[in-house]
């Protein structure tokens, strides 16, 4: 009999209801979604939260309609907005030369555990890496023998206000049991395989209103950086710049494609081929048209305004990560760009790839977060209960 879990993702301007069970060969199945607007959030504080509430509970029931059940247990994915990630490196001796248990993990974890901090609490507690009394580094130390166990481990903690307001709405929509995780975390995981988050791995999830910037390695989040730049930005300026209504700016903002340059054979002398000198939207029946040069500067300035917060947020960063590593964007609000990534790099000086999800009908990059939390819930479902299931994926619950 198949597992069904159920997940929760709040992004920037969009709530995310998935249902789903595992398939065949670890595939996923999606029994019931659901995708609704709503207000949001940025900078850790609600916009219109008298109906955060309604809008809960609206997108569960499209879901539960859709999937044609009950939702007993929800997970909820924490954004990076309302979280806070600390590293400790963490070393507990054995006594004696023997192989290392679950119960030796789980100490070195509670003995790392530090962040004790009021308002705040932890939903995952990951490695970045353990080690052995030859210092080598691996990820999974159960069964190898040793004298110590140490390790980079990776604690990530949620605002207690995000957990209060989230579980209190989700129990008043008659879900019996929430627990939470971390989004940013579940979408590291499953966007990038075993080999390339243990060379470290760098993530931007560029949303309508916000930007979420990972570091991690191995198991774990290194670093996270928040900040205010999102694809709504470059709507606005749109907006602003041409004096058209916002849904037209929106429209016109997908119709975008960076790499064009209309002056191109005129400055080179070129002569003959067809060269796009407008972007055209239809509204309500009307094709409006836009010079292409214009439109592609405003949308380049504002992009310049996301690399200037990604610089500053890379240069305080205290953890080393590969100087080479490139940056990884993701989310609704980059990457339907088409030449957003190539920009982007030339602006950082650093490698840009555009990432998605590696699913038939699903690899959008909106899907990114809501997907890595499904896989994530259902790869612990699957495991044993117990120290030994649980030690990869630690949560925090909350009972109705």
């Amino acid at each position: 009999m198949k597992q069904n879990v159920a997940i929760l993702d709040l992004g920037t301007s969009k709530i995310t209801v998935l249902i789903g069970s595992h398939g065949a060969n670890g595939s996923i199945c999606i029994d019931g979604i659901a995708r609704c607007d709503y207000a949001g959030y940025c900078g850790g504080t609600w916009f219109e939260p008298e109906f955060l509430g309604d809008a809960i509970e609206r997108a569960l029931n499209v879901a539960m309609e859709r999937a044609q059940l009950k939702i007993n247990k929800l997970y909820v994915g924490v954004p990076g907005d309302f979280l806070l990630c600390e590293t400790n490196e963490v070393t507990i001796s054995l006594n004696k030369k023997r192989r290392v248990t679950d119960n030796d993990v789980e100490t070195l974890y509670n003995q790392g555990n530090i962040y004790d901090y009021p308002d705040w609490t932890a939903v995952n507690v990951q490695p970045v890496y353990y080690t052995l009394d030859d210092d080598r580094k691996l990820i999974m130390p159960v069964g190898m023998t040793t004298t110590r166990l140490g390790g980079l481990i990776s604690y990530i903690l949620a605002k207690d206000e995000f957990i209060d307001v989230i579980g209190t709405a989700v129990c008043a929509a008659g879900v019996e049991q929430v627990e939470f995780v971390a989004a940013p975390l579940a979408e590291m995981l499953f966007l990038f395989d075993d080999y390339k988050r243990d060379r470290c791995v760098m993530l931007a999830d560029v949303g309508a209103l916000s930007t979420t910037l990972t570091i991690g390695r191995g198991d774990g989040i290194c670093r996270q950086y928040y900040f205010p730049w999102g694809g709504g930005r470059i709507t606005l300026a749109l907006e602003e710049a041409l004096k058209i209504p916002r849904r037209e700016a929106e429209k016109l903002k997908r119709h975008v494609i960076l790499s064009l340059d209309p002056e191109y054979k005129i400055k080179s002398g070129e002569a003959g081929g067809f060269v796009m000198t407008e972007y055209s939207v239809e509204i309500d029946n009307e094709v409006h048209r836009y010079p292409v040069a214009a439109v592609n500067d405003v949308v380049k300035n504002e992009i310049r305004k996301f690399a200037l917060y990604t610089e500053k947020a890379l240069k305080v960063c205290d953890y080393e990560y590969p100087e080479f590593t490139p940056l990884c964007i993701t989310g609704g609000g980059l990457n339907h760009i088409r030449g957003a990534a190539e920009w982007l790099s030339t602006l950082i000086s650093r490698s840009v790839e555009a990432v998605n999800p590696s699913l038939p009908l699903l690899d959008i990059p909106q899907m990114s977060s809501s997907l890595g939390l499904l896989d994530m819930v259902l790869s612990s479902e699957a495991q044993d209960v117990g120290i030994a299931g649980r030690i990869r994926r630690l949560f925090s619950k909350r009972n109705k």
